[in-house]
């Protein structure tokens, strides 16, 4: 810190600011975050300064503070594309998706602005509306999100990867209920990548949907397996799938993999619980249950199954337990009532009531 203080100086602004991206770029971020901060108090309009400083801050989970410095640096400069996609994604982060939202649709309005790095515009706001249209889709506008990857499509620089424009545009398709043409989207993607993992799950879901023989669907879903065995995503699509058809052995041991490929992920958890109590194996059973929990500890069906595992393992008061957690959560739940009743039941019989 004195070292920067030293070269304050001595060193143009300018200078100050690069040394922060080179304290960045060798993982001395401390050094880095001091270097923007000395640099912008003596010029406190530079706009890539706050942009650099916003990117250190959301790298280290500061994503409040990252969003002011994002916000920072659209004032001195509101067509910057990427500061917007960095604000854009900081407010994600923390859950506000409809102010994202909006931020996604200013970053798409800078399109035609002048900017000193071109192609790095241009890839900002390809991205920008690619992920306005993955937001549109999740809020059940298909259509609007057509919109957005037709012209991202046009925008995108070479080298962008239009393989996951196509996908998500067949995604999109498959959501309005366009099979032709989510087909047409997905031949056009595997063109771009043959191996391009989303779109062999897309696939495997339009052939669902579509009502193709299992085993069609199944061989697509294995395809995506063998391309990223470490995709949680491709074996979480198999364990439905194996669920569904009742290869509860099979499901096991997607699931399982999702499950410890992607320690974080609720929907694998519970799903590696299921498949592992419907196999019998309950004592693993309880073990997926119980982080299934922790994951989603506001879950009435996390509480309620690890209540039902836990009554079937013999641990009552513990089950007693996560049933009231599961009724706190959802009032009057008819299974969970008749499985409370029932380990009541046993606790009076056992004089344990």
């Amino acid at each position: 810190m004195s070292e920067i203080r030293d070269r304050v100086n001595e060193t143009s602004r300018p200078a100050l600011s690069n040394l922060g991206v080179v304290y960045s770029e060798q993982g001395r971020l401390q050094e880095a975050e001091a270097a923007y901060r000395a640099a912008l108090r003596h010029a406190p309009a530079m706009a890539d300064t706050h942009f650099n400083l916003g990117l250190l801050l959301a790298a280290t989970s500061r994503a409040e503070e990252a969003i002011d410095s994002y916000r920072a640096a659209l004032r001195s400069r509101p067509w910057l594309a990427q500061a917007h996609l960095g604000l854009a994604a900081a407010l994600q982060t923390l859950g506000r998706e409809a102010e994202a939202t909006k931020v996604l649709e200013a970053c798409r309005e800078t399109e035609l602005a002048p900017a000193r790095d071109g192609l790095g515009h241009s890839w900002a706001v390809t991205t920008c509306r690619q992920r306005l249209a993955r937001a549109h889709l999740l809020a059940g506008r298909p259509h609007m999100a057509l919109q957005e990857v037709a012209r991202a499509l046009k925008l995108a620089p070479d080298g962008y990867g239009a393989h996951s424009l196509h996908t998500l545009a067949a995604e999109a398709h498959l959501e309005a209920g366009e099979h032709a043409e989510a087909q047409a989207a997905l031949s056009r993607a595997l063109a771009a990548h043959p191996h391009h993992v989303p779109a062999h799950l897309t696939f495997s879901r339009m052939l669902q949907a579509n009502g193709s023989r299992a085993e069609e669907v199944e061989q697509w879903l294995r395809r995506a397996v063998a391309l990223a065995p470490n995709d949680p995503h491709a074996h979480k699509h198999l364990g439905q799938l194996l669920l569904e058809q009742d290869r509860v052995e099979e499901a096991v041991g997607a699931w399982l993999r999702a499950a410890l490929l992607d320690s974080t992920d609720h929907t694998a958890a519970f799903n590696a619980a299921t498949a592992l109590r419907l196999a019998g194996r309950n004592q693993h059973a309880e073990t997926f249950y119980r982080r299934a929990v922790q994951l989603q500890p506001k879950d009435v069906a996390s509480h309620r199954n690890l209540g039902a595992i836990l009554h079937l393992n013999g641990k009552l008061e513990e089950a007693r337990k996560h049933y009231d957690e599961a009724l706190a959560l959802a009032p009057g739940d008819p299974q969970t009532t008749t499985n409370l009743q029932r380990l009541s039941a046993l606790l009076h019989k056992k004089g344990l009531s």
